[in-house]
């Protein structure tokens, strides 16, 4: 997530892409525009003719951390996490913590009918659900906001999730305008696949389903005016500077739940996370969007001040140290399997910033998913004397001098791979490490021509399913010149074969077969050595309550209420 502010920490299945900003004022209820809204704490003021009731959080964020205000092209963990409460997708999940978080429910449709053997998907929209120009929320508005996320002029990262979608490719490669595959029909939407696919509903709760009022723009619009159907609407939006929420006038809390308990929502954007922490714990913030230093966090929960108010959490997520299939040595599964038993996961974990931050892990999904269950599969702390026996028995000539690229602008990446370095130097490996920002080192590593031999990256879920994992990372049939996600450009066929039968699982089934196949890819072909599961530690003011850690999204803005 960023490591915190990529919501991937990495790329979605297409990668998003950058777009201006501009600004732009929304009409906000009467009753807003002539209150004083106090920033922090909520507390009642006087206005010049009347005493109104106003209450107000107020949060921060780091510079860089908001990549888009169009619903159709956010991807930061941030704007995911202003997503709950600036918009509502066709199906979401409850604000509530643990695996009850994880179940599908009605967004601003009912859970959808399932027929034609899995392939098609009828949803019914809730009725009176309204824009705040009046304009009603119906199935057209659902298909003209699909239609729009295909188009060309968008270049939506939702393609490669919805290209399962019936006549989708077509409006994405611009021979159509349309998406065949979903009819709307008054408050019904009706959506066509071209085969079953068993995470289909999970990935309709993503943000980028949220509806967009017809006839809006094709392109990119940052100004936050299209965020227009969760409980919360922009109302000021200064670039790298601040970001205004106010409560939606046409928001329905009877059909789309009691969600959002402060007038306005204030927050800071380019506070830097240390001044932040600090800035919490003396009430001059209510919370940040993004990761706190390990070092004061590690602190701040063991402060019985604290307590109540500091929340440590797992995240859906793994950082991995991935080998490139195409460039030798690692195109050696011995060599591979070897890595894996040279390095030190513990130690690894410690320059993360320690059991506050992680979990060591050996395995691809995450223990979030469904039907996890820890193989130990490596050892914790490595065992060279295993590696050293396969790395003779591969064959390679040794040593073995290689490139390892990571990002520089988040920490701990850094250190990890200096971690690495060092461990890896046992076995004959003379390790060197390149480093750039994010949004340059992104691009080196996802074109396949670049040949990184080596790199560490984290990935985090979009929905909560194996596939979310296994597709865009592992599945060589997804592999592609540029905007690559398969950095190990790993491409076994008898994985891809479960993979594709995997697909159209259902239920237990489905979990159990994604469990399976992490658990035989990594003991058999080890295209990463998997290091830690991270977790995420959020810290609130005393001025507020009602916290929740949602499974998906993380911190949930729509559940905080004034003390």
């Amino acid at each position: 997530m960023s490591a915190d502010r990529v919501r991937k920490e990495g790329w979605t299945m297409v990668k998003h892409r950058q777009a201006y900003r501009s600004r732009r004022l929304l009409v906000v209820s009467a009753l807003l525009l002539v209150a004083t809204v106090v920033v922090g704490a909520a507390r009642s003021r006087p206005t010049t003719t009347q005493i109104v009731s106003a209450t107000s959080a107020h949060f921060a964020v780091p510079s860089g951390s908001i990549d888009h205000l169009d619903p159709g092209l956010w991807y930061f963990a941030s704007t995911w996490k202003l997503s709950l409460a600036t918009c509502t997708p066709l199906l979401t999940y409850r604000d509530v913590a643990g695996n009850a978080g994880k179940v599908v429910v009605g967004g601003i449709a009912a859970l959808p009918k399932v027929t034609n053997g899995g392939r098609t998907y009828t949803f019914q929209i809730k009725p009176g659900l309204k824009f705040p120009d009046g304009k009603p929320i119906n199935a057209a508005v659902e298909k003209a906001t699909f239609d729009r996320l295909f188009g060309k002029k968008l270049a939506s990262p939702a393609v490669g999730f919805f290209n399962v979608i019936t006549g989708s490719q077509a409006v994405a490669d611009g021979t159509a305008k349309s998406v065949s595959g979903i009819t709307a029909k008054g408050n019904t939407l009706t959506v066509h696949l071209t085969s079953p696919v068993g995470s289909f509903e999970k990935r309709m709760t993503v943000p980028w389903t949220c509806p967009v009022p017809t006839g809006s723009p094709a392109g990119a619009t940052e100004n936050g005016s299209l965020l227009v159907s969760g409980p919360y609407v922009v109302s000021k939006y200064v670039p790298d500077r601040s970001l205004v929420l106010t409560r939606n006038p046409a928001y329905n809390a009877k059909q789309l739940g009691d969600r959002g308990h402060f007038d306005t929502l204030n927050i800071d954007i380019g506070v830097d996370a240390s001044q932040a922490e600090l800035q919490i714990k003396a009430g001059q913030l209510d919370g940040y969007l993004d990761r706190l230093p390990a070092a004061s966090v590690n602190q701040d929960l063991t402060d019985p001040a604290l307590k109540g108010r500091i929340f440590l959490n797992p995240t859906p997520s793994v950082s991995y140290l991935w080998m490139n299939n195409d460039v030798a040595p690692f195109n050696n599964a011995k060599v591979r399997q070897a890595v894996n038993y040279a390095v030190n996961r513990n130690a690894i974990l410690r320059v993360w910033g320690g059991r506050s931050q992680g979990q060591i892990t050996d395995q691809i999904l995450p223990p979030t998913m469904g039907g996890f269950h820890d193989v130990q599969i490596y050892p914790a702390n490595g065992d060279l004397t295993k590696a050293k026996a396969l790395i003779k028995a591969s064959g390679i000539k040794l040593p073995v001098s290689t490139t390892l690229r990571t990002r520089s602008d988040a920490p701990g990446f850094l250190q990890m791979a200096q971690a690495v370095q060092s461990e890896l130097k046992a076995i004959g490996f003379n390790v060197s490490i390149k480093s750039a920002p994010d949004s340059v080192n992104g691009g080196v590593i996802s074109t396949r021509a670049s040949k990184v031999p080596m790199g560490i990256n984290n990935w985090t879920q979009d929905y909560p399913d194996g596939d979310d994992f296994f597709l865009p990372l592992l599945d060589g049939e997804k592999i592609t010149p540029t905007n690559n996600n398969n950095y190990a450009s790993f491409n076994n066929p008898s994985v891809v074969r479960q993979i594709n039968k995997n697909i159209a699982l259902l239920g237990s089934a489905r979990d159990q077969a994604w469990v399976s196949l992490d658990v035989s890819t990594m003991r058999n072909f080890a295209p990463w050595a998997p290091l830690n599961n991270p977790t995420w530690v959020d810290l609130i003011s005393s001025h507020v309550s009602g916290y929740v850690y949602t499974p998906v999204y993380g911190l949930d803005l729509t559940t905080l209420r004034p003390k």
